[in-house]
């Protein structure tokens, strides 16, 4: 039984010292996970970082573009309305001018006639046109028309066999060629 006992003790002391070299190895795996995973999230938190702070420069950069952008839509504006304004100022003092002029102006000679105090004024014949205000220097010359040409005579021969283009015509229709027209109809009203 001392045998048994002693061999028992050496079974449970070898058990004993494998599972403490169990537990260990998986201590040490625990630990080299936890670090691990210490790292990955460190890493994690400082790419956040990064992110946001590159987010928060694109930002900045974004809002002075759209500012800038804002500022010479708005300096193009002042300038279009001033444009505007001049514009307007300008036609107005030229308008201002014509009227100036046009009241000093002389008025043209009325060339129709009327009643004046009773007599009948200027040339009252309805027919005849009036006084031209413009007359073109330069007199109106004809366009040349070459005359006309002598129709030459058509003749139309029938084909022995028919061409297809010409199958689904009506035989009936006849071209002929009285005096110097062209005539075109059927026999039917030929013989009317």
């Amino acid at each position: 039984t001392d045998e048994r006992d002693a061999g028992n003790v050496v079974r449970w002391s070898e058990g004993r010292a494998v599972l403490k070299k169990e537990r260990r190895e998986r201590e040490r795996k625990l630990s080299k996970e936890m670090a691990e995973k210490a790292v990955k999230d460190l890493e994690k938190i400082q790419l956040q970082e990064k992110a946001k702070e590159k987010y928060k420069e694109w930002l900045k950069k974004k809002r002075a573009e759209d500012s800038d952008k804002k500022k010479k839509e708005k300096e193009k504006e002042r300038q279009q309305e001033a444009e505007l304004l001049e514009k307007k100022e300008k036609s107005e003092r030229l308008f201002k001018e014509w009227l100036q002029t046009a009241r000093n102006k002389p008025r043209p000679i009325l060339n129709s006639y009327g009643y004046a105090s009773g007599k009948c004024t200027g040339y009252c014949d309805g027919n005849s046109y009036p006084a031209p205000a413009y007359c073109n220097p330069v007199p109106w010359k004809p366009i040349h028309v070459p005359p006309p040409k002598e129709d030459q005579n058509v003749t139309v021969k029938k084909n022995k066999r028919p061409v297809s283009s010409q199958s689904y015509r009506s035989s009936s229709m006849v071209i002929l060629k009285p005096k110097s027209n062209l005539y075109i109809g059927s026999l039917n009203k030929k013989q009317r």
